[in-house]
């Protein structure tokens, strides 16, 4: 999966912000293929950032499969690549600490 990377908590805690304040959320879900606006919605997309062993922070990209559902015009999308993609990675489980076995 993709990340967008963070040297430090800050960074990370602005491109949440962006992404969680763009507008593009509340999102309605569907049932069956059609709107459900009854039905709980999607509210942001991440509510933090994960610290990976490396010591810095990770987010989630967005897919462009689920930019396209929600109408993200390439303008936008493109600005905010701009101020927060210059470091996207494909991580895996073992870029973040793993929970203690007891």
């Amino acid at each position: 999966m993709d990340y967008y990377v963070f040297e430090t908590k800050s960074e990370a805690d602005s491109c949440i912000g962006a992404i969680n304040g763009s507008g593009w959320f509340p999102l309605v879900g569907k049932v069956l293929g059609k709107p459900a606006p009854t039905r709980t919605k999607t509210t942001s997309w991440v509510e933090s950032a994960t610290e990976m062993t490396s010591g810095e922070w990770a987010i989630p990209r967005i897919p462009e499969s689920r930019l396209d559902g929600m109408g993200v015009l390439q303008e936008n999308r493109d600005a905010f690549l701009a101020s927060f993609g210059q470091d996207i990675r494909e991580l895996a489980s073992i870029d973040f600490p793993q929970p203690e076995v007891i």
